[in-house]
């Protein structure tokens, strides 16, 4: 126990009557604030099957996934479907997309759903960023964010070091998912991977952080052998502890959806 020896009186009395929004208070205390919030966890179903099965239901709020593939394989694809698949629970998202053009973006989609977005994009600005985000949530009620992709979020030209720096960045989305209760889709590059290789949460570019930071990885490649059809790695996911879990899909209607998977091949 620490002595109150080492502290003076008025600082003792005035730790004691603190009633600041980070004062230390019980466990019985928090349960009964966040019941009377309603800031409970809620989980997004994928509506891919195997999918939502591996992730005890799908995802939850507070949690930040980053999806990962090799470039042009559908990264933007999947989280495309993951937003018309959570409007049907009344879940919207709120997308940062700067990896293409609007135009481009919209027309992607086969049926546009609704989705909110910022008329105007700032690249190196997390404190931008986080406001858009709140403005997403009490205007707006949104409840997922898509960021497309992660090194719009730093100054690639400075002289900082890259992996701490992307560090930072993934915590500091970490901390936005917990503090605002939503959910936080990250897309990320990686570095360039032999055809016939399996991608892994190691090939992710310049960071080995973004795994560590985050709640979920999921890695997604082309089947070489089959031109509309790629396979979905669930490389972790902390909470239901999922561990390289294979999900084949293809390409149906502009959106992604499961296909049967050959037993002999599941990663099971």
């Amino acid at each position: 126990m620490v002595s109150e020896k080492k502290t003076s009186g008025d600082s003792i009395r005035e730790l004691k009557d603190y009633e600041g929004q980070d004062r230390v208070i019980s466990s019985f205390d928090l349960d009964e604030i966040l019941k009377q919030t309603g800031d409970y966890e809620y989980i997004l179903h994928s509506k891919i099957p195997s999918l939502d099965r591996y992730l005890d239901g799908g995802f939850e709020s507070g949690e930040l996934i980053s999806i990962s593939a090799p470039p042009k394989t559908g990264k933007t694809l999947l989280a495309q479907t993951l937003t018309t698949n959570f409007l049907d629970q009344d879940q919207y998202a709120l997308w940062f997309q700067y990896e293409v053009t609007p135009r481009r973006f919209l027309q992607a989609y086969p049926s546009l759903p609704k989705f909110y977005v910022p008329m105007r994009l700032e690249a190196n600005d997390l404190v931008w960023l986080k406001s858009r985000i709140l403005e997403g949530i009490y205007k707006h009620g949104i409840s997922v964010v898509f960021v497309d992709h992660l090194h719009f979020l730093f100054d690639m030209l400075s002289k900082g070091n890259t992996s701490l720096e992307i560090g930072r960045v993934v915590r500091f989305l970490k901390q936005l998912a917990i503090e605002y209760n939503i959910v936080i889709f990250l897309i990320c590059h990686m570095t360039k991977v032999a055809r016939d290789q399996e991608p892994d949460d190691g090939h992710i570019r310049d960071s080995s952080l973004v795994g560590a930071e985050s709640d979920t990885v999921l890695i997604l490649w082309r089947d070489p052998n089959k031109d509309n059809e790629a396979v979905l790695k669930i490389r972790y996911a902390r909470r239901s502890g999922a561990m390289d879990k294979k999900i084949r899909l293809i390409k149906a209607n502009g959106l992604l959806r499961e296909v049967e998977f050959d037993s002999t091949t599941n990663g099971e």
